[in-house]
């Protein structure tokens, strides 16, 4: 039987608008929870930034679903684990600890790894034993662009389960993008939330995920199965042939050709919507052949404000010092762009190879 997704149109965080929605989202008719159930619900708090700069799972789309929650008598806690910063600073910054203030409901961090065996691709995995304590989880990822994996969405939301500093260890023990997929389809398989709710309202398109733009979107796309959601979303922007989760599902048999329905008979598309400048015109081409020709993050001092970030979060060491200006190792580099993706301040740009910019592999 064919996986459901569903699709629905929402042009802004309307509170009362949001929460029509999950009467719909939640019916009855899916029986997914009982009363007295703990419920995880997984944002992306990617880093502490506001509301409009859309980098973050946004705080009224997270109160509706929380809302709904509790009035099915569940008890829903809010958590994350972000590579640098902390859940509580993201939280506080972006309006969502202000929620689950309000809606009495707790705000913990994903920390405490403890091994798990996996389903997936990557069969022991190290996961935040918070996990442990839930019945089940809610992911609510953003729609966003990501200059490694072309797009973040319900698979990679799940990363966050991983505790903050061994995040950067995977960027290392599974650099090539992938290898890299693989290892977020195991995670989700291991962590397995009960319901996605992707946040479309306002995604984000070009050099994601915390330094492209928003965009426009205005839809909410729901499912049970998260690759299938993913496969079903990369579609509507035309990144099913470029996204590194739908090759991985092609060559492993793991393709789930959606049933689509809510406010859709099938996929809208959005043509004008901007993909990263890493895009690459086939992940299936022998990228690891061609490491020198890959795109490598270049800063810009203008912007640059030596904070440190970059640093700190590289997994190989290969940013060298921080002064006026980071300096970058090249020969180690991965291209993993992690760098690029905590940067606050837009600050590092990527540059391509001749070949790079010639084919695009």
């Amino acid at each position: 039987m064919k996986p459901r997704v569903e699709i629905y149109r929402l042009k802004w965080y309307d509170l009362n608008g949001l929460r029509k929605l999950t009467d719909r989202i939640f019916s009855p008719k899916r029986g997914l929870f009982s009363r007295g159930d703990r419920v995880l619900v997984k944002p992306n708090l990617l880093a502490p930034t506001k509301t409009e700069r859309a980098v973050v799972t946004h705080p009224v789309f997270l109160r509706a679903v929380v809302e709904k929650l509790l009035e099915l008598g569940t008890k829903p806690y809010i958590g994350d684990s972000p590579a640098l910063s902390s859940a509580d600073k993201v939280a506080r910054v972006s309006g969502i600890k202000r929620v689950a203030q309000e809606l009495g409901v707790p705000l913990i961090e994903l920390d405490s790894p403890v091994e798990v065996k996996s389903e997936g691709f990557f069969k022991r995995l190290e996961i935040s034993k918070r996990l442990l304590e839930f019945d089940k989880i809610v992911n609510l990822p953003k729609f966003k662009t990501h200059t490694q994996m072309v797009l973040t969405l319900a698979v990679k939301n799940m990363f966050g389960t991983i505790p903050g500093r061994l995040k950067a260890e995977w960027h290392v023990r599974a650099s090539e993008p992938l290898n890299f997929a693989r290892m977020l389809i195991s995670v989700y398989e291991t962590s397995r939330p009960v319901l996605n709710i992707m946040d479309g309202i306002v995604a984000m398109e070009g050099e994601g995920p915390q330094n492209g733009r928003p965009y426009p979107m205005g839809l909410v796309l729901v499912s049970e199965d998260g690759l299938a959601l993913d496969l079903a979303a990369s579609k509507t922007v035309g990144a099913e042939k470029v996204f590194y989760l739908g090759e991985v599902a092609r060559r492993e048999g793991l393709w789930r050709e959606a049933e689509v329905s809510g406010d859709f008979a099938e996929l809208p598309r959005f043509s004008d919507f901007t993909l990263p400048s890493t895009t690459p015109l086939s992940p299936s081409l022998a990228r690891r052949f061609l490491r020198r020709s890959l795109p490598k993050p270049k800063i810009l001092p203008e912007k640059c404000t030596a904070c440190g970030f970059c640093k700190e979060a590289c997994p190989t060491g290969s940013i060298l010092e921080v002064g006026k200006s980071p300096r970058f190792n090249y020969s180690t580099c991965i291209s993993c762009f992690v760098c690029q993706e905590v940067c606050p301040f837009d600050a590092i740009e990527l540059s391509r190879g001749l070949l790079h910019r010639l084919f695009r592999f």
